[in-house]
């Protein structure tokens, strides 16, 4: 039986979207250093991450000292490697920002540890249907069936443009495929010439060499 690349896709997307929206993760930075995570995201894809200092790591132990977090500054880059968000963790919030993505790819989001100690940072990261903020919309204007058939449309979206990431990745691996295939035919055919061109010679060779000695 062959499964179809689309359907494959779609069964990747739908469990995906099945899944939990949201991942939340405890980074610990070490003293003087940062550390990067990345998640990828289809275009148009909604995302939002959450950054929260929760204190100095000693160990293993976390204590929390708020002026530790004023030295401790988050950023996030864009699949080229832009920078499209900065900010101090300081001042005893988490900080949040959302985002659409503009172009799909891995979206890196890193922590810098100015401190002299260890800081552990909570991140939490959203993306799809599940990130849409109904807040900013204003309270009264989705009822529940409103806001689930919102939600669902969405979701729509997401598994559409999930699969369309997906079938994108699946031509760009068939075509790096079919072109180290064409690679190794090409050095093949080249080796064999190389072969063919070296037999002839050593040939030709052996022949002048016995009649120059008179053995032919």
């Amino acid at each position: 039986m062959t499964i179809r690349p689309r359907a494959i896709a779609l069964g990747l997307a739908l469990a995906r979207l099945a899944c939990a929206e949201t991942d939340k993760v405890m980074v610990d930075v070490p003293a003087s250093s940062r550390r990067c995570l990345g998640e990828e995201y289809p275009e148009d894809s909604l995302g939002r991450w959450t950054f929260e200092a929760m204190g100095t790591v000693k160990h293993g132990d976390v204590k929390a000292k708020p002026e530790a977090a004023d030295k401790l500054r988050a950023s996030l880059k864009d699949p080229a490697r832009k920078l499209i968000w900065s900010e101090h963790l300081g001042g005893g919030k988490e900080k949040m920002f959302s985002f659409t993505a503009k172009s799909p790819g891995l979206y890196r989001a890193c922590v810098e540890n100015h401190h002299a100690k260890p800081q552990r940072v909570a991140l939490t990261i959203e993306q799809g249907w599940g990130a849409r903020d109904y807040a900013k919309v204003g309270a009264g204007v989705f009822g529940p069936v409103e806001k689930q058939l919102d939600d669902s449309e969405h979701m729509l979206k997401d598994i559409a443009a999930e699969m369309d990431a997906a079938l994108l990745r699946e031509e760009r691996l068939r075509d790096n495929s079919e072109s180290g295939r064409d690679r190794v035919e090409f050095f093949g055919a080249v080796s064999m010439g190389v072969l063919l061109l070296t037999a002839l010679w050593q040939i030709f060779y052996l022949r002048r060499f016995f009649r120059s000695k008179k053995l032919l």
